[in-house]
């Protein structure tokens, strides 16, 4: 498939993100579902569970389903941070502010882009220990 380079204005830009549906991470993604442009990288997408159809949060990228309800955490700057996975989006609990990527979620605590699945973000395993969330990645 051959690619060409659009330019939109930074609210064009904002509003195609804030379109997203759990599993899109890209602009492309969005805007074929909004065009109804059905292409084979749209498709192997709707072949992937959806976030939104089971609960909680799909990582596409990573093929890792977050069950709804699932908590992480992170300590950052002395100062500890939790999210949980609810209905397509991370879920800050210190202020309710939702998000539907792990890097997004992360970009609102740490300054600067992150790697995400570094050890970072954490989880208890069923024995109660902390545990990478990159454990979860197939």
């Amino acid at each position: 498939m051959s690619k060409r380079i659009i330019e939109v204005s930074t609210d064009v830009y904002a509003a195609i993100w804030a379109s997203r549906l759990a599993g899109e991470n890209s602009e492309e993604e969005v805007l074929a579902r909004v065009l109804k442009v059905r292409n084979s990288k749209r498709s192997n997408v709707e072949e992937k569970p959806r976030s939104s159809a089971g609960g909680g949060v799909y990582d596409r990228r990573n093929n890792v389903h977050f069950d709804e309800g699932f908590r992480i955490f992170r300590d950052y700057k002395g100062e500890r941070y939790e999210a949980v996975a609810s209905s397509g989006h991370w879920v800050r609990s210190d202020n309710g502010l939702k998000f539907p990527t792990l890097n997004q979620l992360n970009g609102s605590i740490a300054a600067g882009a992150e790697n995400v699945w570094n050890g970072s973000w954490q989880y208890l395993n069923s024995e109660g220990k902390a545990v990478s969330i990159a454990t979860l990645r197939s």
